[in-house]
């Protein structure tokens, strides 16, 4: 039986900077527990980055309607193979960073237009997420926390929180939205089952932001699925992880229910 239940809920931080970040979170063909989501933010002060991010969102979400209008459904198109979800990344990634790096090109700011940009879909029975900069994604299942994304290079030592973006992190090069004609996405894909629990941040997390999460969802997942969903389970999550919650540009957490029908028609 599909997975049909879905429960998503957002978090920003109230102290996050408001002309650095955006999200957006659409459910393309308004199907049960199907999910795209997508968070974006400014690498570097200054109105390039600042175009960037917003560039970076409005392109990812029509690459993300444009796969959906080609086919109906992006699993039907033969391209995507076994995994639609990463198909439906794949497409939004590169023209939100075909569009981002074009712009920047025409304005003469090419290099100094970039975005830090994280994505995830859901579709169907299959989960993919995928990153060009900073953020982190966790998939919770059977009391067991697994990392979507590599965190080298990250010092998971520190006290306190791991900076949302930082001025070293672009000297270096690091690779952004808008800063190549060609950029590597960090893609990862896993099959889903009902009780995982998937939770995305804009910032990378800490060995103890790690061990925090893990208790915080331990509890949650030991709760079971209520019949109606509290409000407020992603703020809750960041207060219980973050030691500045407030600065968070955006976090995300999805929950799937138990198998159960989905009656979508009324009959007379």
């Amino acid at each position: 039986m599909a997975l049909t239940r879905l429960d998503c809920d957002i978090f920003r931080g109230r102290e996050a900077v408001t002309d650095a970040s955006a999200f957006v979170a659409l459910n393309p063909l308004l199907r049960p527990a199907q999910l795209v989501f997508a968070g974006a933010t400014a690498v570097i002060e200054g109105v390039g980055s600042q175009v960037a991010y917003r560039l970076a969102i409005e392109h990812f979400v029509k690459g993300v309607l444009s796969c959906y209008e080609k086919s109906g459904s992006p699993a039907a198109d033969p391209s995507a193979d076994e995994d639609s979800a990463v198909w439906v990344l794949e497409e939004a990634f590169r023209l939100a960073n075909s569009s981002v790096y074009s712009f920047g090109h025409k304005l003469a700011a090419g290099g100094r237009m970039a975005a830090s940009l994280l994505g995830l879909a859901i579709e169907g029975e299959r989960f993919a997420a995928a990153r060009v900069g900073q953020g982190s994604v966790y998939l919770f299942r059977h009391k067991q926390l697994f990392p979507l994304f590599s965190t080298e290079g990250i010092d998971r030592s520190v006290v306190g929180d791991v900076p949302e973006f930082s001025p070293d992190a672009f000297n270096q090069r690091q690779t952004f939205v808008g800063s190549n004609s060609i950029i590597d996405v960090e893609i990862a894909s896993v099959s889903l089952q009902p009780g995982d629990t998937i939770a995305a941040f804009s910032r990378p997390l800490t060995t103890l932001n790690e061990t925090l999460l893990f208790q915080h969802l331990e509890v949650v997942a030991g709760e079971g699925f209520p019949d109606t969903q509290p409000l407020h389970q992603a703020e809750q999550m960041c207060v219980d992880v973050f030691t500045e919650p407030d600065t968070l540009s955006f976090a995300c957490l999805a929950a799937l229910g138990p198998e159960v029908i989905f009656c979508s028609k009324v009959l007379a």
